[in-house]
């Protein structure tokens, strides 16, 4: 019988999280401006929606990938930690080269290479806080990574608007430049911060073997060993544990939903706020140039804002969890997300933005969290780093179907007005939440018709 895991301290969790904070601060500073660069280098409108597909296609591949090959291979490093290595220092490497990039091809071939980055150190991370952490602080860990993940894409969100009205940096079309000098700074500044907090991970944490497996030697034969580790692969996803089918259907439209966010939230307050025509070419006029950048800036400070919000909800987390269904908790803050962006149907000022992120950082505080930890909870310590790499394509999957029909979908049906975009987002995140209730025994809309029938019941009572 395999032994109890020992509790991590608090030192052991706290540098999980670091670790966390640099890689959503990397993350966080490709996803918030990638469209503004695309942009920027005279991608049009549905192009940034095909654009938009390198991410989800680095994960969908990368992170089973990746998952199998740490479960199968024992170094003297560990099992995940020569991944979360590899991958922090690629990611490093690609944020430099992105800040210098001035040319669609390069930024394009960039991106690819920093998601494919970020996934192998994030799934790597993941699993080794499954591998180490016992079942009783899985909760606490996965939130204490979103805390400081919150933090790090926070500071990702602020960081170029920091910069920019600081007034240090001159306007990029006097520098000669595409991109803002701002942006192009707090891309190298993510580069230092993803590098130092990983290196304090692999300086801290050693990696033991959880208590099921036994070392296990890759085989002489490089052919035999990826056939073994695609044979491998494929038989898991056939036999993949019953909570990642309960959770596929809610993951497909949470994250359809996040996606898409992602694409038009920055265009959509260009749009609203600062005039900018739907589906201009911004590169042949200056005056657009700079309504896309203020609309860009100010989507970073709506994301730090829901960060933030988030940090503040994830500390609460564990609390909620062990007092009430994590899965309850997790569709609550799905609607609350969803309503939040609806809500932007009415947008006319920033403080309407502002607002609706209150709503958005509870959903993603509870994203960053509860999902990981209910799964992480249920599946085999042997197949953690393979299970969380197949769990991973309940959220790159969405995705990659978001972005072959999001564009068309928003040229035809809204007219490249991206705010309508963003309310059918939060439309999907409410689905979810209530999909996840009903799977738990709670049917809102039975509650709701029978509370309208209480409350016609009682105004007929009081009739004379």
């Amino acid at each position: 019988m395999a032994s109890p895991q020992a509790l991590l301290s608090s030192r052991q969790l706290a540098y999980l999280a670091v670790a966390s904070l640099g890689l959503q601060a990397a993350g966080a500073l490709q996803l918030n401006n990638a469209s503004g660069l695309f942009k920027f280098l005279g991608a049009s409108d549905l192009q940034v929606g095909w654009l938009w597909l390198i991410p989800p296609l680095a994960g969908l591949v990368v992170q089973p990938v990746l998952g199998q090959v740490s479960d199968l291979v024992d170094t003297r490093f560990g099992r995940r930690m020569p991944f979360i290595l590899a991958g922090a220092v690629l990611s490093c490497l690609s944020m430099v080269v992105l800040s210098f990039s001035e040319t669609l091809w390069l930024t394009v071939a960039t991106m690819l290479f920093l998601s494919c980055s970020i996934n192998c150190s994030s799934e790597g991370l993941r699993s080794l806080t499954g591998d180490i952490a016992p079942n009783q602080q899985k909760s606490k860990a996965f939130a204490w990574q979103a805390i400081l993940g919150s933090i790090g894409a926070m500071l990702a969100g602020a960081i170029p608007w920091l910069l920019h009205s600081t007034g240090i940096f001159v306007d990029s079309i006097e520098a000669g430049f595409k991109i803002p000098v701002a942006l192009k700074v707090s891309l190298f500044i993510g580069a230092v911060i993803v590098l130092q907090t990983v290196l304090s991970l692999a300086l801290q944490i050693r990696e033991g073997r959880p208590n099921d497996t036994e070392p296990t030697r890759a085989p002489h034969s490089m052919g035999k060993f990826c056939a073994a580790i695609f044979r491998t692969l494929y038989e898991n996803i056939r036999q993949v544990p019953p909570v990642i089918r309960r959770m596929f259907a809610v993951q497909v439209l949470t994250w359809a939903g996040l996606f898409s966010v992602w694409i038009y939230f920055g265009l959509a307050l260009a749009q609203r706020l600062h005039g900018l025509p739907p589906g201009v070419d911004v590169t042949v006029n200056p005056q657009h140039q700079a309504m896309l950048a203020q609309g860009v800036i100010q989507a970073g400070i709506c994301f730090a804002i829901s960060q933030l919000v988030g940090v503040l909800y994830a500390l609460a987390l564990p609390w909620l969890a062990d007092r009430f269904d994590p899965n309850r908790v997790h569709a609550l803050s799905l609607l609350a997300g969803g309503v939040s962006l609806m809500s932007l149907l009415f947008l006319h000022d920033i403080r309407v933005a502002y607002a609706a992120m209150v709503g958005l950082g509870l959903f993603t505080g509870s994203l960053n969290t509860l999902p990981y930890a209910i799964v992480a909870s249920e599946i085999p310590p042997r197949k953690m780093g393979v299970c969380l790499g197949i769990f991973n394509i309940t959220i790159t999957l969405p995705q990659i179907l978001c972005g072959l029909v999001i564009s068309p979908l928003s040229r035809v049906l809204f007219a490249n007005q991206a705010v309508y975009v963003i309310a059918m987002a939060g439309g999907l995140m409410s689905m979810a939440g209530v999909l996840l209730l009903r799977q738990r025994g709670v049917d809102l809309f039975l509650m709701f018709w029978e509370w309208l029938g209480r409350l016609f019941r009682n105004a007929h009572d009081r009739l004379p």
